[in-house]
């Protein structure tokens, strides 16, 4: 199921490190300037030490808040985000759709890719009526640009899946990349 995250609750911790660190930095170089500002020969190579420390300290800050991110948001998937819009029986009812998020190539693309989603997959089969379970789901696909389109919705809440479908992509790449280095097993 979709989670909820923080991510000003989780980023601003990682933007106060990074100021914390770059005022560090700054105060430290500061010190090696003489009164005009200017770095003199006789501090230059404590200076260009400092400098090595410094860029050392924002490489492993950098790897740090791409780690982070890469947590929070899954590891990077291709294409760009769709909104795909599907009505389950609750429709009937008045209530409103379902909306779903994820990555594709085109709107088509992201169809294919989120009907491979265990969420969606999940919540497709929960629209079954209960009473003739041997029938297929009431389900509709809204395709109208107003309700499925490129990019995230305005307004109201979604099921953002682009997580999901980032593990399972992450997944199925290293599969493929070991493919070609798999033995064939002998039958």
């Amino acid at each position: 199921m979709a989670e909820t995250i923080d991510f000003i609750g989780e980023i601003h911790p990682l933007l106060t490190q990074f100021r914390q660190m770059t005022a560090r930095h700054q105060a430290q170089i500061d010190g090696y300037l003489d009164s005009d500002g200017e770095l003199t020969d006789e501090v230059r190579q404590d200076f260009n030490e400092a400098k090595n420390a410094h860029n050392a300290e924002a490489h492993n800050q950098l790897v740090k808040v791409i780690e982070r991110l890469t947590d929070l948001c899954g590891p990077p998937v291709p294409g760009r985000a769709y909104t795909l819009t599907y009505a389950g029986p609750e429709r009937h009812d008045g209530e409103a759709p379902y909306t779903f998020v994820v990555n594709g190539q085109d709107l088509d693309d992201a169809r294919r890719i989120l009907h491979t989603l265990p969420f969606f997959r999940e919540w497709y089969e929960e629209q079954r009526d209960w009473n003739a379970p041997e029938q297929d789901p009431d389900v509709l696909f809204l395709a109208s640009p107003r309700d499925s389109h490129a990019g995230i919705p305005d307004l109201g809440c979604y099921n953002d899946l682009r997580r999901e479908q980032a593990a399972l992509w992450e997944t199925e790449t290293v599969t493929r990349e070991l493919a070609p280095v798999r033995p064939e097993l002998e039958g």
